[in-house]
């Protein structure tokens, strides 16, 4: 004979809603605790005087926020911005460097966007 089992109530879920990578690494932190291990103390902040971006020039590729992402997940602060934001703009991010992320438009076309002076000039 097949007696049917009461139903249990559900447990309490400890899911932690965030997204992707975050999700993942807190996660790892709360198993961390769990074990008795101390978290790492938090990094000193970089006053914005001194923080340097590596600024993402979006000409409408479909791959501007995975390359945005992959400089961010190393540890460097990083700006997507369309290729016709103003220089004044882009000046107060302290620029260290530019990543140009190409779009469907030939290079030879002549409805091809430009890439800003201020990149070569800076």
């Amino acid at each position: 004979m097949d007696r049917a089992r009461p139903k249990k109530a559900p447990k309490e879920s400890h899911r932690v809603a965030t997204s992707g990578d975050i999700e993942v690494s807190t996660y790892l932190e709360i198993a961390k605790e769990i074990a008795g291990e101390l978290p790492a103390p938090p990094k000193k902040a970089v006053s914005e005087a001194k923080r340097e971006a590596i600024i993402v020039i979006d000409f409408g590729s479909q791959y501007s926020l995975l390359i945005a992402r992959r400089v961010r997940e190393c540890q460097v602060y990083c700006e997507l911005v369309p290729h016709d934001t103003p220089w004044e703009k882009i000046a107060q991010l302290n620029p260290k460097g530019f990543i140009l992320s190409g779009g469907p438009a030939s290079v030879y076309d002549r409805q091809a966007p430009l890439a800003p002076a201020y990149i070569y000039e800076s």
